[in-house]
């Protein structure tokens, strides 16, 4: 373990990261669909969370991502939003242009959608855990067990302790380990249930939720 964690770096998000992390983001959620879908839709899915992203932080080992967070914090802004905006608008302009790409598009995006609007309603309350959101925590199946999950989690809490921030919160949904932010301390705040299409998902028979979990600092 001592060698492995030699070889595992952390560091701020860069340009050239776009690319891997796309990938990762369309592998991870939407692994109905073919390669080229996936990486898409992750692509659109990843401009649409850069734009408003305050703090990142990159988990690396061997020259590959091995994850990623991305942080909203309330007062602050990203000066890069409108270039990573206009990258959204490009990627799903050329998505629409193919069924399949347009296909996986929308059932991913409707999903961000559905808990943006959620999030809506939460901010609404100025709750402490209204001061930032953890817009994006994701991590490789190539890095189970290295406990990168933890480690990125960890570090935007401290980011946002040192930053005075009272609280944060995430949105997540029944496709996600819940129980990983419980162990965490973070505690539910809003359950919905989704009217969304989830991949795997019979909307008529299965109860399918988005929510908000929330921390204070």
């Amino acid at each position: 373990m001592a060698q492995i964690d030699a070889e595992l770096t952390f560091r701020p998000f860069g340009e050239k990261d776009f690319e891997p992390l796309a990938e990762l983001v369309g592998r991870t959620w939407l692994d109905d669909f073919p390669a080229h879908a996936q990486a898409a839709a992750g692509r659109i899915e990843l401009a649409h969370y850069l734009a408003p992203a305050t703090w990142s932080l990159v988990a690396e080992r061997g020259g590959k991502i091995m994850g990623a967070v991305l942080l909203v914090e309330r007062g602050r802004e990203n000066p890069d939003a409108q270039a990573w905006s206009s990258l959204e608008e490009r990627l799903v302009a050329e998505a629409e242009k193919d069924p399949e790409l347009a296909e996986a598009v929308r059932v991913e995006m409707d999903g961000v959608r559905e808990e943006a609007e959620l999030e809506r309603e939460y901010m609404s309350t100025d709750a402490p855990g209204t001061d930032a959101t953890i817009k994006l925590l994701i991590v490789s199946p190539d890095a189970k067990g290295l406990g990168i999950g933890g480690r990125l989690f960890s570090a935007a809490a401290e980011h946002l302790r040192e930053r005075g921030a009272r609280g944060y919160h995430l949105l997540t949904d029944d496709a996600c380990d819940v129980g990983f932010y419980e162990h965490k301390g973070l505690a539910r705040a809003m359950r919905r249930r989704s009217g969304a299409y989830w991949p795997g998902v019979d909307p008529a028979a299965d109860e399918f939720c988005v929510y908000v979990y929330e921390r204070d600092l």
